[in-house]
């Protein structure tokens, strides 16, 4: 549905709209690139999914030279075909999403702050500088980086032997220039007009943060369990169930957190990256873990705070443990040409690759086209130019308006009611002409009966169908 947001404002950037581009979504970087992207590739989906494919391409770029500075050439081999193969990952090459290019640029961002970190080079600070101010164009979370990096370079001051006032000028720099912006932006805008960017959630946060309001939903949860751990379906005595998950309940948020992470890197990875997790760390490897940690942490009071949280809020973590998951598969390669248990440990190896692949081939098949292909059928065989349609997807509307564009006489409702059998009740209330359902699973028992529609077509991708039903005369 993201996409839907991001196309739809980037029409309105292309069209010099600029207001209501904003007015759509209110982080304008991502949907001005696809509008840019559109003057090459006049499909906006397909610009869409251009920028997330050459993204997620060019990040393995950022990935191979930081494990090669760390390990060597063989564990950033090993890292960026691991990374290649990834499902979880390759996923977000199918979506329109900010995800893939704000991995790219968060991905430059550490192998360029790495570097400049330890050197006093202003050229390699200035391009940290821009590249961290970029990401956070592409997602509020870039912030993190800002924080993270003025700590790296409080610390190289303090300990740096030589050149430290060139590490406490560059803090100065690295601070005081967003902040001096920022609070001018403020005086002259004021608090309620700097939604852009989404600047006003990110000071709403930071002060439910500190006055503690962030742990609501957390207590509320508490308190539920508390509760009803005294009723049935619970013994209402001592550890059961809902008091255990009342006592555990951060800890069970942190198990959480580190599936999805395993999720991503693909469960069989933990192996390798138990292995090369067990070796003493570089300085490199510190501050490369210190900032996973510091994502973690957010993605952590951002789960206490809505009891939600989204795999892509890990993809940046995930991707800073792959050198170690490179690192550990290269040892495993090693110890399978000589170690007394190498077929065990070949086969282990094999199964690192081989597993993800086959799994990312098999989102070709699952990724769903059926509704724009049912949009796309409708309106190359409808003769009618003024249409009521009816519809349990949200993205119907959104296709409708791509293949309409110069004819935009279709009424479309959105039926957001799970009971399908109602369906033909509220489109003969709309008086709908036109249904399209869609169906997550193939199950003729799940199929309402319509008395008043026939099908006139169907499109079906794997386990996801699309049918069209017309009124009858």
């Amino acid at each position: 549905m993201d996409g839907i947001l991001y196309i739809n404002a980037a029409r309105q950037y292309a069209a010099g709209n600029m207001a209501a581009g904003l007015a759509i979504y209110p982080m304008p970087a991502y949907p001005m690139l696809i509008a840019l992207t559109h003057t090459i590739i006049p499909n906006w989906i397909i610009a869409g999914y251009f920028i997330s494919v050459i993204s997620m391409v060019l990040a393995t770029i950022p990935l191979y030279q930081l494990t090669k500075n760390m390990f060597g050439m063989k564990e950033a081999f090993w890292a960026s075909l691991i990374f290649a193969l990834l499902p979880k990952m390759n996923a977000w090459a199918l979506y329109v999403s900010r995800d893939p290019l704000f991995l790219l640029i968060s991905a430059w961002f550490v192998y360029v702050g790495l570097k400049s970190s330890r050197k006093t080079d202003l050229f390699l600070f200035g391009t940290t500088f821009v590249l961290a101010w970029i990401s956070i164009l592409i997602r509020i979370e870039g912030l993190i980086f800002i924080f993270f990096y003025a700590g790296v370079l409080l610390y190289r001051a303090v300990t740096a032997t030589d050149h430290k006032g060139r590490y406490y000028l560059k803090l100065l720099i690295w601070v005081g220039i967003p902040l001096g912006i920022g609070l001018t932006t403020l005086g002259f805008m004021g608090f309620h007009d700097i939604g852009v960017n989404r600047f006003d959630q990110v000071y709403l946060w930071s002060v439910s943060l500190f006055n503690g309001d962030f742990l609501n939903r957390y207590f509320q949860i508490y308190h539920f369990f508390s509760e009803a751990e005294k009723h049935p379906p619970f013994s209402g005595w001592h550890y059961n169930f809902a008091a255990l998950s009342r006592h555990y309940l951060l800890a069970i948020y942190m198990m959480g957190l580190m599936e999805i992470l395993l999720k991503l890197i693909f469960p069989l990875s933990c192996i390798p990256l138990y292995i090369a997790l067990k070796e003493r760390f570089t300085a490199q490897g510190k501050f490369i873990l210190w900032l996973c940690f510091l994502f973690i942490g957010v993605v952590y009071c951002s789960i206490l705070t809505r009891d939600f949280v989204a795999t892509r809020f890990l993809m940046m973590p995930a991707f800073l443990l792959l050198p170690w998951v490179g690192a550990g598969t290269n040892k495993l390669w090693i110890k399978g040409t000589g170690a007394p248990h190498k077929t065990l440990t070949l086969i282990i190896v094999f199964s690192l690759i081989l597993a993800p692949a086959v799994k990312t081939l098999s989102l070709i098949g699952l990724n769903d086209n059926t509704i724009p292909c049912a949009v796309k059928w409708l309106a190359e065989n409808n003769s009618t130019e003024n249409m009521h349609i009816v519809t349990n997807d949200k993205k119907v509307p959104f296709y409708a308006g791509m293949e309409t564009e110069n004819k935009p006489n279709w009424n479309i409702q959105v039926y957001e009611n799970n009971d399908l059998k109602a369906l033909q009740t509220f489109a003969m209330d709309q008086k709908a002409t036109i249904i399209i359902l869609k169906r997550r699973f193939k199950k003729d028992h799940d199929m309402p009966g319509f008395d008043f529609y026939e099908k006139i077509a169907t499109f079906v991708n794997g386990a996801k169908d699309t049918s069209i039903y017309a009124r009858k005369p």
